[in-house]
């Protein structure tokens, strides 16, 4: 079956035999008729265009001008001519084909050709100003017709754009052969040369003889510059168009040997920066990579897109965004017999996707789920007893199911990248992959479900209690709302006072005193309201332990202070990690935070802030009220105390603020 590569192949046929790029479309439709009787005979794919030739040669005709291959003009909607330009660009390659085979012949210009070009199809480019950019962009152009004019009277010559990269810059290192194959030259050369080169003499001379005896070498040099090859090529250009600029009647081979050196002293420029700017890509994606292997260690395509070097520059300025598309796609490729690529994409439910490389996957998701496990403790505490404040039992305090589920949405909401990153797939592969320390694999295996091919829940995961966590946020509550006959009783007043204000009865609940037990004979009643503080002078002023309240309280007492010790236990839990202990953890902190290198200075200064510690804590009278504190609080007494003049030397403070936090609640759980 015809094609449009047959109607293109008669197109061809026809402006070879006219010279004309230019043929008109009645003179076309019956010069195919002739060729396709002839053709038709030996090709039979052929004879159902021969039967009709003017209806699909204009089928044909307007398919290859949609393919940018010729152009038509029309007269009431009829072709009345064809234009087809690459025409011209065949004979300007015919005649580089025969420079090929002579190349002490001139460059080809528009006078040595057979045929002239049309001026509209010749874009004239400055030999000084236009030539590096368009070496730039040759790759990209490949149809465009160039004039390159030069100075000083050297002729212009034709070259079409496809030929620059790698064609004309051969043929200009051979025009620079045939001038120093003169003795007369190269001796000119060597002694113009020698002055600039008096260090490398020799490696000059070898370079020169590289051109003569070894030209595709020394073109090599060109495209692969050195310090060295750059200097050269630039002085050796320089050189020859000084010896002929000032001349008025240039012979040919002077003019081939002008537009040579012009040439290859701006292929020289041109390579360079290449050279410059691959190198600064380099460096840039070097920065790149160090940037991703630096915390949080999860970025989204726009916040990798925004990194900046040392010096706060965008990193764009040195590769572009297509750059950036193009180094994670060749990191998120999977290699042959593993599960997971070098770097992975982690995406949300909400849809927004992350990269991180896999080194830090197990890394990352232990460093979220610990920082969960200290938050979701802390909100679930608060609100629950915030609702139970209200009068209001949630469904998830005392259904698993409910509560599971309640997690699983409240860390989609928090913490995205933690949901996404708890695939059993995900972190298996990771852990078989990757080398990572044996505690932090120890980790990662306690998240797994033992003899199961799944994670445990997210409670699980999150050391979240759902009994624990109901009985610490009541903890949180009144003592009146915590006693049930009591929480009664309000009720019972607010439906008789229906049109006093609840605040009113509340206030008045809470300021009245717990109600008397009757006291065993011989003994002596005292009562201590919550909330208030131990006289001063009083045994129980400096003391880390509550004060006697009487030997009839002392069974509710001892209850208040076990739950108080355990709600403490279970905060300080959240600054552990799974496996280690308290003492451990603040061993590990020390080494964090304390700068000094003495072992006496060293313990000097963390029984230094242990003592304030335990001097704050008396003063605040935390076990006096009973009233366990939560995380906001311990990390507001630690700011506090991290502030204390003696402690300016320490420049890591957040490392020292999360030792206060772990001693405060290490001694309130004694």
């Amino acid at each position: 079956m015809a094609s449009s590569g047959d109607a293109l192949k008669i197109l061809q046929s026809l402006v070879k035999r006219t010279r004309n790029g230019r043929v008109a479309y009645p003179a076309l439709i019956t010069y195919a008729e002739k060729y396709l009787a002839k053709a038709a005979d030996t090709d039979a794919s052929l004879e159902a265009f021969a039967d009709n030739p003017a209806n699909l040669m204009g089928a044909f005709l307007v398919e290859l001008e949609k393919d940018a291959k010729l152009t038509l003009s029309y007269n009431d909607g009829a072709i009345t001519s064809v234009y087809y330009p690459d025409y011209y660009r065949g004979l300007i390659h015919d005649a580089y084909d025969k420079l090929d085979a002579r190349p002490d012949g001139p460059f080809p210009t528009e006078d040595r050709l057979p045929v002239p070009i049309p001026s509209d199809l010749l874009t004239p480019i400055d030999i000084k100003i236009d030539f590096v950019q368009w070496l730039a962009r040759s790759e990209k152009i490949e149809n465009s017709l160039l004039r390159i004019m030069y100075p000083d009277d050297i002729r212009s010559m034709i070259v079409s754009s496809d030929l620059l990269p790698r064609h004309l810059p051969k043929l200009a290192v051979q025009k620079i052969r045939q001038y120093l194959r003169s003795e007369k030259n190269v001796g000119y050369i060597r002694s113009k040369l020698a002055s600039v080169f008096r260090q490398r003499e020799m490696a000059m001379k070898d370079m020169l003889s590289s051109i003569l005896t070894t030209p595709d070498q020394a073109l090599k040099s060109i495209f692969h510059p050195t310090d060295f090859t750059f200097h050269f090529w630039t002085q050796l250009s320089s050189t020859i168009i000084k010896e002929y600029s000032q001349k008025k009647d240039k012979l040919v081979e002077e003019h081939g040997h002008c537009q040579a050196a012009y040439m290859l002293g701006y292929y020289n420029v041109y390579h360079r920066g290449v050279l410059q700017r691959q190198r600064d890509a380099e460096s840039a994606f070097r920065q790149l990579e160090s940037n991703l292997r630096r915390s949080p260690y999860t970025y989204t395509i726009t916040q990798i897109r925004g990194f900046t070097d040392r010096r706060g520059v965008a990193l764009t300025k040195k590769y572009s965004s297509e750059d950036v598309n193009s180094y994670i796609t060749e990191r998120l490729k999977t290699p042959e017999n593993k599960g997971l690529s070098d770097m992975v994409r982690v995406k949300t439910t909400e849809g927004k996707e992350y990269y991180l490389y896999k080194d830090y996957v197990l890394i990352v998701t232990l460093d979220h789920v610990f920082e969960a496990r200290r938050e979701f403790r802390d909100y679930y505490v608060d609100q629950w007893s915030e609702s139970l404040k209200s009068q209001r039992r949630l469904p998830e305090m005392t259904d698993d199911a409910k509560f599971i589920k309640a997690v699983d949405e409240r860390l989609k909401l928090q913490d995205p990248i933690l949901h996404s990153l708890l695939n059993i797939n995900l972190l298996y592969l990771a852990k078989r992959e990757t080398n990572v320390p044996s505690e932090i694999a120890a980790e990662i295996d306690e998240l797994f479900a033992p003899k199961d091919a799944a994670l445990r829940s997210l409670p699980e995961i999150l050391n979240l209690d759902r009994r624990k966590l109901y009985a610490d946020a009541r903890l949180l509550l009144p003592f009146w709302q915590a006693i049930p006959i009591l929480n009664k009783l309000v009720g019972l007043l607010k439906r008789i006072f229906v049109g006093r204000r609840e605040e009113d009865i509340l206030e008045r609940l809470e300021r009245s005193p717990e109600p008397q037990r009757p006291a065993a004979a011989g003994t002596t009643m005292r009562y201590t309201p919550p909330g208030s503080e131990t006289p001063q002078g009083s045994p129980d002023a400096d003391t880390d332990e509550p004060g006697p309240v009487g030997r009839a309280d002392g069974p509710t007492r001892r209850a208040q202070t076990a739950r108080f010790k355990e709600a403490v236990r279970q905060l300080q839990k959240t600054y552990v990690r799974r496996g280690s202990t308290p003492d451990k953890t603040l061993e590990e902190l020390i080494e964090r935070w304390n700068p000094l290198l003495n072992p006496v200075a060293k313990s000097n200064l963390v029984e230094d802030i242990n003592s304030l510690s335990r001097d704050f804590l008396r003063r605040m009278k935390i076990t006096f009220r009973l009233v366990p504190p939560n995380r906001e609080r311990v990390q507001e007494w630690a700011d506090r105390l991290a502030k204390n003049e003696a402690f300016e030397q320490i420049r890591r403070t957040d490392a020292l603020k999360e030792y206060l936090q772990l001693y405060m609640l290490t001694l309130l759980g004694k």
